[in-house]
Order: structure tokens, then sequence, then C-alpha cells
């Protein structure tokens, strides 16, 4: 069988311990022991590293030149430790618009309430697709949240639309629990920690789903600790947590739902932790993530993602209103 040394992909999930280097000057990742990788440049719109990977300065280089967002996460993926990011500053206007128009209830609110109907369309287009599958109790979620984005336009402050939005998640989750059979269950959403398997695996699939959205929103020069949904809070990256509600249930959910029902994912992946939590083995880490990126791909989510800043961009560019002797945004706004 020939063994690959090149690859050309949009996003490259490199899983340490290992190095990312030049060489004979193209990108390539080796872990210890093994032989590289080349990965094209070019042709990468996003590098993740997962444990314990170092880069060299001229990978860096490199990097920055093509402009690629990287981020490093726990050896696990539960959590996102930093990020490499560029200083780049024709995207300052954007994030002064963003923070001149957010800075006002009334466009903050209306993109919450755009990005709470997103996430019970996506709920909607969910459970209809496992009403044909056979799910019984689908269409009683169809009617409560038809009822519940009914009463969107009526909100009034962005507590009350949390509350609307707790609702439809909770009633989302009651159907979601009633899609698994046995090994699987599902007792409820759990997470800080993850208390079972599954729930640890929804948290998991968020993690991904966050960091695709935070490099994606930089990568527009948007400020992702500024959202609207999620107010701010320092250290959260509030707008990356907007952008992923209409995206949890397509992304995340129902790729559970497909992956765990195969039994391409079995409880016995995951192991228990000492603060009750649960956690994928390391040796199935890189076959889930492979599995949730292909999911990804194939679901064509990323021109969902793409979608939603474009909607973000709009709500934008209709509210700002520079004060006189301000330019009027970026050109992209």
């Amino acid at each position: 069988m020939r063994r690959t040394t090149a690859v050309a992909a949009g996003v490259a999930h490199l899983v340490g311990p290992g190095s990312l280097k030049v060489l004979n000057g193209h990108l390539a990742f080796a872990q210890t022991g093994q032989s590289p990788l080349r990965l094209d440049p070019t042709a990468l719109t996003a590098v993740y590293c997962y444990g314990d990977v170092s880069l060299t300065g001229p990978a860096i280089e490199v990097l920055f030149r093509h402009e690629v967002p990287t981020a490093w996460f726990s050896p696990a993926g539960a959590r996102c430790r930093g990020r490499l990011v560029r200083t780049d500053a024709p995207t300052t206007l954007t994030r002064i618009c963003q923070h001149r128009v957010f800075a006002r209830p009334e466009p903050r609110l209306e993109w919450a309430k755009l990005v709470v109907a997103g996430k019970m369309e996506a709920a909607t287009v969910a459970a209809r697709h496992f009403q044909r599958h056979g799910a019984a109790t689908a269409g009683d979620l169809i009617a409560r949240l038809s009822e519940y984005a009914a009463r969107l336009p009526e909100i009034g402050s962005n507590e009350q639309l949390l509350g609307l939005e707790g609702a439809a998640a909770s009633a989302w989750f009651d159907l979601f629990g009633r899609l698994f059979v046995a090994p699987w269950s599902f007792p409820g959403r759990v997470r800080r920690p993850p208390t079972d398997p599954l729930n640890a695996l929804l948290s998991l699939g968020y993690t991904w789903l966050l960091g695709r959205a935070t490099a994606r929103a930089e990568a527009r020069g948007y400020e992702i600790y500024l959202g609207g949904l999620h107010e701010y809070r320092a250290g959260r990256l509030s707008l990356s947590c907007d952008l992923i509600e209409p995206l949890r249930v397509p992304a995340v959910d129902r790729w559970a739902v497909a992956r765990c029902g195969r039994l391409e994912l079995t409880p016995d992946m995951l192991y228990p932790e000492e603060n009750r939590g649960f956690r994928l083995l390391p040796k199935w880490f890189g076959r889930t993530l492979y599995s949730w990126e292909s999911f990804w791909v194939n679901s064509n989510l990323e021109a969902e993602l793409e979608g939603w800043l474009d909607r973000l961009n709009e709500i934008l560019k209709r509210w700002d209103i520079p004060q006189p002797g301000e330019d009027s945004g970026p050109d992209d706004l």
C-alpha cells in the first residue's frame, strides 16, 4: 500500500506529539517518530492542533503569509488553549462597526432573535427528518417549535429571548434522547462535566464547532468576544457562541444520531474521569475527529456558517450610523 506523503485539505487537524515545520519550502507535519506529511498552505483554511504540537518559526511565517487561522486544543479536544492570530489593520473598521452597532440594544436584539429563529428552524428540519424515519413524538416537537417561533416578534428583551431559547432547546433534547437505543442512553443535556458518554460526545462536537466558528469569524475581521444573544463576559467567545447556536443540531446532534445509530461510535470508546465526567479514549480520538470532519464537509456546513456571517454583516451594515467625520466602515460591510 502506497504511503500518503502530501495532502491538500481545507482544515488540517494535527494530533500530537509532533511538530509542524517547513521542509524544502513546504509545510510538513510529523508525529514523533513518524515520517512527515506535507501540507499545501494555499489550500488551508485552518489548522487545529491537539496536545503537544509545536510550530517552528518558518512554519508560523508561512501560516501568517497565507492567513491561516491556527488554534491549540487540549489532547482530547475538549478545550481551546489558545490561537495564533495575525494583527490585520484592514479589519479594524469591521470591529469598530461591530462595537458601534452592538452598543445599541435594538440591533443586538435583532441579531439575537435571528440566531434563535435559526436554531428553532434547524431543530424543526431535523424533527421532520426523524419523523419521516419513524420518530413518533417528532410531530409534537414540530408543533411546539412553531408555537415558540410565533412568539419571537413579541420578545422585547434578551432575558425573555434566552428563556424562549431554553424552552426550545429542552423540547429538542426530549426528542433527541428518544432517537438512541442500547448501548447508548441519554439522561438529558448535562455539561461541565458531561456525566455520560453521549453528553461527552456532544460537548466534544460543540467544542470543534466553536473552534470552526471562531476561525471563520476572525478571518472575516469580527470581534469574537462581542455577541448579541450571548452578552459580553470576560473571556467568553460571545460572537462565536452566537454563531454556533443555529448549527448545533445540524453539525453535532445529527452527527451523533447518525454515527451512534450505526455503532460507528460506541460508549466504550469513552472513559470516566475523576471529576465524574467522561472523555474519549486517545486511541479513538483521530477516528472520531475524522468522522465529525467528514460529516461537516458532506453536509456542506461550511456554507451554512458563512451564511450566518453574511447575515451578521447585513445587520451591521444596515444599523451602522457613523459619527460626523468617521468612515462608514470597510468596503466588505
